[in-house]
């Protein structure tokens, strides 16, 4: 079976970005890379602290970054997509804690924390700097 080691988020401000989920997730840079594609991508990777072989990608493609700002400016995330990065708490309390972190640290409100229902569980939700949702749950149930 295979195990799932990264995620990867498309980004305007690849340092923006970095400072975000440094101090939001938190994590810590472990690579960086800048691409010789035909965008100039520049791209780091940031581990969760406490999860081996996990990695949060941010690529910024320099060539197109300015299409990039107005497709976020200009179109509501629930319109793109409802694509999200989730992240699983061990309590209520360490949800509405990571929404408060993000929101100081500059994320727009989504959904603040709040029990949806029994399936779903309590959930809080914002978007990072450049429109990429971030969810934390608890209790959450797939079944």
């Amino acid at each position: 079976m295979p195990t799932l080691d990264h995620v990867v988020f498309r980004v305007a401000d690849l340092e923006r970005s970095i400072a975000f989920y440094e101090r939001v997730i938190p994590a810590r840079v472990i690579a960086r890379k800048d691409g010789k594609d035909r965008w100039r991508s520049r791209l780091a990777w940031l581990a969760p602290e406490g999860q081996s072989g996990f990695a949060i990608v941010l690529l910024q493609p320099t060539r197109v970054r300015w299409v990039l700002r107005i497709l976020h400016a200009i179109v509501p995330r629930m319109a793109r997509s409802f694509e999200h990065f989730g992240l699983a708490c061990t309590s209520r309390e360490e949800v509405e804690q990571r929404y408060a972190t993000a929101v100081a640290a500059g994320a727009r409100p989504m959904n603040p924390p709040a029990l949806i229902d029994e399936k779903t569980g309590f959930i809080a939700e914002v978007c990072d700097p450049d429109g990429n949702p971030i969810e934390w749950t608890f209790g959450q149930r797939w079944t």
